[in-house]
């Protein structure tokens, strides 16, 4: 297929000419009446905002601009299929598992995921059985899952059906993928790979190949994180084989809008376009760039630059295009240094952790824009090296809790709020996270125990950005136990696949 062709793009150009008056939804009527936003953006992006009219496509059964769009993103993504996603890839998160899983079964995953995949779970009731990701001890960060641990995984858990992967991690981390999902497929265990930061994957020889060209059954990619679309666009990818086409199809028009944005399609085919055509030339200098990058902020005073040659079991590759950088030697923390970099240099990081802070370099970024973050590191060291004592903060760690019921039998359980300090021993009834980067520390039917307690209050008085269900600050939403049993005898009465819910970690 042409690469170069952009069907949704041309419908839309086309249907702009013919100065249709509009009797149909979108109710601004294509911006007839001027309002702010239309002031800040301009009256062309309401031109564009329109519904399904005559010449153009139907999501929910394409046969015209919308199916050639598709296709031509499956191609350039190494998939049988492809399907555009306006909701990020969150929703895609949320498709893929109410796919392959149904309540009671089992699915393997790292215990370091999005909190669209313990959603998931609840909506399933699907059961998880946690993998211990390796944690890089410099940078208390989690890396991914090792091929070994995975492989026991799922030789330890015959029954298992699903295997859910993070590839890259949110620091870069790739995982030795192609081996895992070979094994997985031979023991008839479906793959699902959450790719949400990987979306420019594959679309040059200096980047890790994608999981859907890897073989992967299902991938979600967040197109707008690197890839160049509009913020909310993502795309899900499917390879045929264990999971059918008319089955991902199927729950695809269950979570979609029936009215999805073409401006937002529109953008993913012209990212998909961009990065098919181009993306070799533009990541192959981005990743020189940030290679250089990370050679110059790693002789800073005060900084320390995440390798990407560590050596690391649960590490196949590094993705180039993430720069790490460790802060603690300034004597400040991730959060402090977050802020700073916003307020004095004018510069917004991706995110912040305790000893760290995370810039995502992506298809909108040159030279100039790199070479303006290590100046802004070079002026922050000279202000700050030497002027206070080296920070020392607790080191993340990746716990896995004890599992007391199902992320589904926990959200829809009687619950109560209580005192954070005093939730120690109770089953959590809501996750708790920071976002960025959108994991929990704690998940819906985990036992809550003191190092549960201690990250919630660490990052509760350090990072203004938790999430959680309780509408009070200081408090946490438990299950309440059953009144004719004590939680010893609650302990007992976990569902049989619960029972055997193990936590696999490295030796």
């Amino acid at each position: 297929m042409d690469q170069n062709k952009t069907p949704i793009i041309d419908a839309l150009r086309l249907y702009q000419k013919k100065g249709i008056t509009s009797f149909d939804v979108p109710g601004h009527k294509r911006g007839r009446r001027v309002c702010d936003l239309q002031k800040l953006i301009g009256k062309r992006t309401f031109l564009m905002d329109v519904n399904a009219p005559v010449g153009l496509d139907s999501y929910s059964k394409p046969h015209g601009v919308i199916k050639e769009s598709m296709e031509l993103a499956a191609e350039a993504y190494h998939a049988d299929n492809a399907f555009f996603l306006v909701n990020g890839s969150s929703s895609g998160v949320h498709i893929m598992i109410m796919t392959v899983c149904y309540d009671g079964d089992k699915i393997l995953l790292p215990r370091n995921t999005h909190k669209s995949v313990t959603n998931a779970l609840i909506m399933s009731g699907a059961v998880p059985v946690y993998i211990g990701p390796e944690i890089n001890e410099e940078f208390g960060i989690a890396c991914g899952v090792s091929e070994a641990a995975t492989i026991r995984a799922i030789d330890e858990n015959p029954d298992a059906k699903v295997l859910f992967l993070v590839y890259p991690t949110y620091y870069g981390a790739c995982s030795n993928i192609k081996a895992v999902i070979d094994y997985a497929h031979s023991k008839g265990v479906i793959v699902l790979v959450d790719q949400a930061h990987g979306a420019h994957f594959s679309f040059s020889s200096a980047l890790p190949k994608s999981a859907a060209e890897l073989g992967a059954d299902l991938v979600v990619t967040s197109t707008h994180k690197t890839g160049g679309s509009l913020t909310q666009s993502a795309m899900l990818l499917h390879n045929e084989g264990f999971v059918k086409y008319h089955s991902i199809k199927k729950r695809v028009l269950m979570f979609h809008t029936t009215s999805p944005s073409y401006i937002l399609m529109a953008s993913l085919e012209s990212s998909r376009k961009l990065l098919a055509t181009e993306g070799e030339e533009i990541f192959s200098e981005l990743a020189w760039e940030c290679k250089k990058a990370k050679k110059e902020l790693s002789k800073i005073p005060g900084l320390v630059v995440l390798n990407p040659n560590s050596n690391s079991s649960a590490t196949h590759k590094y993705d180039p295009t993430k720069i790490v950088i460790k802060v603690t030697g300034l004597g400040l923390d991730g959060f402090d240094v977050y802020d700073i970099m916003f307020e004095k240099y004018g510069i917004q990081m991706e995110l912040a952790e305790p000893t760290l802070v995370l810039a995502v370099i992506a298809i909108g970024d040159s030279k100039e824009t790199i070479h303006k973050l290590v100046d802004a590191f070079k002026d922050l060291s000279d202000t700050y090296y030497g002027k206070y004592e080296p920070l020392v903060v607790p080191q993340e760690r990746i716990r896995i809790p004890p599992s007391i019921m199902s992320p589904r039998q926990a959200f829809y359980s009687e619950k109560k709020a209580v005192n954070i300090e005093d939730a120690i021993g109770e089953v959590a009834a809501e996750a708790v996270m920071i976002y960025p980067p959108g994991i929990p520390l704690c998940v819906p039917g985990e036992r809550i125990t003191s190092e549960t307690i201690a990250e919630i209050c660490y990052c509760k008085d350090n990072c203004s950005c938790m999430q959680k269900d309780s509408i009070e600050p200081d408090k946490i939403l438990v299950v309440i136990p059953d009144e004719e049993n004590d939680k010893t005898d609650n302990d007992n009465k976990m569902n049989n696949v619960i029972n055997e819910n193990i936590n696999v970690e490295d030796d």
